[in-house]
């Protein structure tokens, strides 16, 4: 791969900023903060752990791994590998188009980068060239599409025909004008972002992200989530899910369900705008750790007991309360086990906000995927039930890798469990959501409480 040049540059009450300068080789990822990015004060740098404040003109270095080959929150911009990534399918399709379209793998990524890495998720937006990132800011506002009735209709014949893994005739470059230059989400279910009239219902009508108004009537950014096929029921049980958790006094976003042209959709507010609009810095600990760990890969490179012990690492270096986030994430990974979201690992979990005042972001993609047996784990990110100890041991083993005492664990646990006897209840309630998903996931939860029990003596 020949050497990579871009620019990133990102949003701030003042107007936009250019933050770095980026050099990409096979090797490494370096970028240099500008004087004018230092010179502002804005600590929001490009990551956490590359505090503007501390690395000044210096070069941020990134040595490439097999699995992370590019700077790892830059992974997170570039639309998913994942079959269902719509925002992929689009600009390949239009990659594919150029005279010289660029190879597969990493060429191929760079370029995705460079046509839909900015107004994604965080603050960060990269360019190709300072050119196109003053032109873009210029006309921003005018590049934005309002999709009418027919452009709307074309986009979901678009999604539904590809859900179903069809192919469709259609221009990729007009779904990509009403889409924008926006990176969908990784994951198993198709996302965008969009932006959605704010209000108590929503009736599926949507305009590009970053819209601020449409006829007057305020609009709020969201992800907006397309149920597939072979996931049907799943945007009910994550609303379920979701709704739990606001119950037992967890933060969740707002969110909103509706059908569109026969297909169902969850949109939920997001949590990286301000109520202005403006960009608000979030950074998976997947990232995290990817950039701090020169071992670290994948999720499963580490266990949920190492998981408390590496929060306390990150608030030796960035301003973070550490025993209110291990307990959160001890919380979450209690709830989410006994609703059968198993699939709780280091992506669905983010830090919110810059390294003077980071916190856990608000709870997200908690659908109990367990109600499918490919997905029947009871934790993404490793954690032993095997052996003579039973699952409420473990649980209470758990709790003092987040710094959480036996007592205050047993507390939790129990009160979960009891509170979650009516989440049983409100599963079976679902119309939405096929009878044998139900009936697979009630199996699996029912056989575990039957199974759990809290040891007296520990």
């Amino acid at each position: 791969m020949n050497d990579k040049y871009a620019v990133i540059w990102t949003r701030g009450k003042d107007g936009p900023i250019k933050m770095c300068d980026l050099v990409v080789t096979e090797r490494q990822t370096r970028f240099t903060y500008t004087t004018d990015f230092l010179a502002s004060g804005n600590r929001h740098g490009v990551s956490l752990l590359a505090d503007p404040a501390l690395f000044q003109e210096s070069p941020v270095v990134y040595d490439a791994k097999d699995l992370i080959p590019l700077y790892p929150r830059f992974l997170s911009m570039i639309p998913g590998r994942g079959q269902n990534n719509i925002q992929r399918r689009i600009y390949t399709r239009i990659l594919e188009q150029r005279p010289n379209p660029p190879a597969p793998g990493l060429e191929t990524d760079w370029e995705l980068l460079l046509l839909a890495g900015h107004n994604g998720i965080g603050h960060l937006d990269i360019f190709r060239d300072d050119r196109v990132a003053e032109n873009y800011y210029t006309h921003r506002g005018d590049s934005f599409h309002h999709p009418a009735a027919g452009d709307r209709s074309k986009f979901w014949a678009f999604l539904r025909e590809n859900l179903q893994g069809e192919v469709v005739d259609l221009d990729a470059a007009d779904i990509a004008e009403i889409l924008g230059p926006t990176p969908s989400v990784g994951g198993m279910i198709p996302k965008v972002l969009v932006a959605i009239p704010e209000g108590a219902g929503w009736n599926g009508s949507f305009a590009a992200p970053g819209t601020t108004e449409i006829n007057g009537t305020p609009c709020l950014d969201v992800v907006l989530k397309i149920e597939p096929m072979e996931y049907q029921g799943v945007l009910a049980l994550e609303a379920l899910c979701l709704d739990w958790h606001r119950r037992l006094d967890f933060e969740v976003p707002r969110f909103w369900q509706c059908e569109q042209d026969g297909m169902r959709l969850l949109a939920i507010e997001r949590f990286d705008r301000t109520p202005e609009h403006q960009p608000i810095p979030l950074e998976s600990l997947f990232s995290l750790f990817a950039i701090g760990d020169r071992e670290f890969q994948e999720t499963a490179d580490i266990d949920m007991d190492e998981l408390g012990r590496r929060i306390e690492v990150l608030g030796e270096v960035i301003h973070l309360d550490v025993r209110a986030t291990q307990r959160e994430i001890y919380r979450r990974f209690v709830l989410a086990f006994f609703t059968g979201n198993g699939d709780m690992h280091l992506e669905n979990l983010s830090l919110l906000g810059g390294p003077e005042q980071a916190r856990l972001a608000p709870v997200y993609d908690p659908a109990p995927m367990r109600a499918w047996p490919r997905h029947n784990t009871r934790s993404a990110i490793p954690l032993s039930f095997e052996g003579t100890e039973g699952m409420g041991e473990v649980l209470l083993k758990l709790a003092a890798s987040f710094g959480v005492s036996t007592s205050h664990a047993k507390e939790l646990i129990s009160t979960t469990l009891e509170a979650t006897e009516a989440y049983l209840e409100a599963l079976q309630q679902l119309p939405d959501v096929p009878a044998n998903r139900i009936k697979y996931l009630l199996g699996v939860l029912t056989r575990e409480r039957e199974q759990f029990s809290l040891p007296t003596t520990f």
